[in-house]
């Protein structure tokens, strides 16, 4: 895939957001719709962890001004997912009632709003993205990126 998307120039935007964009906010969703105390309080614990992760990453790429400081928000990014994913993936094993994007348990609406909304601040990070898309630095961290949340 790397030739091919590195061949598409400006196009490889479409395909970040086709990958990472669904994979992110399905994390959220996932995580977050189990986000009440009791059973799934270490689900909350983390989803919490996960949506300020995401938040900051959000505000660092808001604040980029130059492709050096997009990819420096992006590598930020997959350091600190690198090291949540593995919790994420862990409580997805432990907590399969929580994959899918059906109607979240009683009581976990408004968590699972919050999700939806962190996806939508997410999406929309990735029009800051696009005037640099074609910068060596910014594509090697968005590989980086997209290998870090394609782990299994």
């Amino acid at each position: 895939m790397g030739r091919l998307v590195s061949g598409l120039g400006c196009r490889k935007d479409i395909i970040v957001k086709k990958n990472i964009v669904p994979i992110v906010c399905l994390l959220l969703a996932t995580y977050l719709v189990g986000g009440c105390a009791g059973k799934y309080a270490d689900v909350k614990k983390a989803s919490s962890k996960f949506t300020k992760t995401t938040e900051a990453y959000v505000a660092e790429l808001d604040k980029a001004s130059d492709a050096k400081s997009v990819a420096k928000a992006i590598n930020s990014y997959a350091d600190a997912m690198e090291k949540i994913m593995p919790d994420m993936q862990r409580l997805s094993e432990k907590y399969p009632e929580m994959k899918g994007n059906g109607t979240p348990p009683k009581g976990l609406e408004e968590v699972k709003a919050e999700a939806e909304a962190a996806g939508r601040k997410m999406a929309g990070s990735f029009m800051k993205l696009m005037p640099y898309m074609n910068d060596p630095e910014v594509r090697k961290a968005q590989e980086r990126l997209g290998a870090v949340m394609a782990r299994p």
